[in-house]
């Protein structure tokens, strides 16, 4: 393998392992730590782009290890949005990675060169991004550095994901080199400007800078080149609030949906965005299908999570088509709610059964003999275990509240499910919020939880079974007002009870 140490002239040109020509006079980019050449696989006769540590970190070990990691992090990655990864090449005094070459331009130069990217347009990008870094995230990588120059646009209109340099693992931190973390100053989220623990919305924060340019030609933050450029454009993202794009835009006449989808993308709280890509797109998506459809309203859905702090409030004139947010997603507002599901149910199918008489006593003898199967199974465990246990099996945890955790060396993991990355590994006692409702699979059930452990704060999944059910009162006072007198009775009965129960094979 050959050294290039030197400045790429017209006259350099390599093989590498004897099988691919590098032609370093046809540079195709260069990021922060490596740069890209045009090249050719001698033995496929292909053109293949090679990748290669700039010369100051090509003797730096960390550095090669960030190197190394990105291609065999990526050669477990196999979709059509993503560039296909086909060799990591190593000796002493070098690294290269070969891999497809995607021809095209990249969205700056699309945007640059046309202008502003129509709506439609827009959604069509996110969801065909959306959809190749969901196939990262599944595997528990985040990209890291997704902005326009890393979106090629080819021929046909379909877009490529390049470069993934920074992608690292879901962790509780992030990689650094040298102590420093490295990304695009103009996309970055909160978190990596704070130097914390990154996930799949860090990603979404980034689609939404991007979404942000190709709709108005403009990333969120614009600062002029300067020495102070980064260091300004990292405390705009930590700190201020960025320019709806209509109001950025006023020329372009964009819909309303748009201010409202872009910003929730932007939050800078990464539990106030969406909890995935695809739930961007979806939203944008939906957006589009309501300015066209304002009728049909009702027909659209749109992905959202119940939260208690507000979102980005951005003041606009009223728009002719309502914001393509979901109602629960403004609590402090008053939106006026359709027919519950419930209801509909009732008034559908519960029809039946009101004026069917032999189908009403049926469901009135069942509904009886639940209640008191229900009485006779409370009084044994009343008996037998004390109210308080009695109280623990109804309440379980619950969404909302502090808990403790029940055992030793419980995982907090990036998903439910034994199968994804172990964020953080919490001690007995510890105390966990509850974040939002549980999932199960075969493995049991899942809690959403957050934690802090050493003055960080992680967010992630534990099992249900290493949680202490949530104690019996405010919320719950009134049951336990009943509990204790349930305990009062118990204990006046007294001896008694270890007699009777010792007859009941339970």
């Amino acid at each position: 393998m050959t050294d290039i140490g030197t400045a790429p002239t017209a006259s350099n040109r390599v093989v590498i392992s004897g099988r691919y020509e590098v032609f370093l006079d046809q540079p195709l980019g260069s990021g922060g730590l490596a740069r890209v050449y045009r090249g050719r696989d001698l033995r496929a006769r292909r053109e293949v782009a090679i990748k290669t540590l700039r010369d100051e970190y090509r003797t730096d070990p960390e550095s090669r290890r960030r190197f190394r990691q990105e291609a065999r992090m990526m050669a477990f990655a196999s979709h059509q949005g993503l560039v296909t990864i086909y060799d990591l090449l190593e000796q002493s005094s070098d690294s290269w990675i070969v891999m497809e070459l995607v021809p095209g331009q990249n969205l700056k130069q699309v945007v640059e060169r046309e202008g502003p990217i129509a709506p439609p347009t827009v959604v069509r990008i996110l969801e065909q991004v959306a959809a190749a870094l969901d196939h990262l995230h599944e595997r528990a990588i985040v990209h890291l550095d997704i902005k326009p120059q890393n979106l090629i646009r080819t021929a046909d209109g379909s877009i490529k994901i390049i470069d993934f340099g920074l992608a690292q693992s879901m962790a509780p931190r992030q990689d650094t080199i040298g102590g420093s973390t490295f990304g695009t100053a103009a996309y970055l989220s909160p978190e990596q400007g704070r130097g914390e623990a990154v996930d799949q919305r860090t990603d979404v924060y980034a689609l939404g800078c991007v979404a942000h340019e190709l709709l108005t030609g403009r990333p969120p933050f614009d600062i002029p080149e300067g020495p102070d450029q980064k260091r300004l454009l990292i405390e705009d993202h930590l700190e201020s609030e960025p320019v709806p794009p209509s109001r950025l835009r006023p020329d372009l006449e964009l819909p309303g949906w748009v201010d409202d989808v872009v910003g929730r993308a932007l939050e800078k709280l990464p539990r106030h965005r969406y909890a995935s890509v695809q739930d961007f797109a979806q939203a944008a998506r939906n957006g589009l299908e309501r300015a066209a459809n304002p009728e049909g309203n009702d027909t659209v859905a749109l992905p959202g999570q119940r939260r208690s702090e507000p979102r980005i409030r951005w003041n606009r004139p009223a728009r002719e088509h309502p914001p393509a947010v979901p109602p629960d997603h403004f609590p402090d507002e008053q939106v006026e709610a359709g027919p519950t599901l419930a209801r509909r149910l009732w008034n559908r199918g519960g029809k039946v059964a009101r004026h069917t008489r032999s189908l009403r006593g049926t469901i009135w003898r069942l509904a009886m003999i639940f209640a008191i199967g229900n009485l006779i199974l409370g009084s044994v465990i009343l008996v037998r275990e004390g109210p308080e246990s009695l109280v623990e099996r109804f309440l379980s945890v619950v969404p909302g509240t502090m808990t403790d955790v029940s055992v030793d060396g419980l995982n907090l993991r990036a998903g439910p499910g034994a199968g994804n990355s172990v964020i953080t590994i919490l001690a007995f006692g510890d105390d966990v919020e509850v974040t939002g409702l549980s999932e199960s699979d075969e493995q049991g059930r899942w809690w959403p939880v957050t934690v802090e452990q050493d003055g960080a704060r992680y967010e992630g999944w534990v099992w249900a079974g290493g949680l202490q059910p949530n104690e019996w009162t405010g919320r719950m006072s009134f049951m336990q007002g009943i509990v204790e007198g349930g305990q009062d009775i118990r204990d006046g009965i007294g001896d008694g009870v270890d007699t009777v129960t010792g007859l009941w094979p339970f």
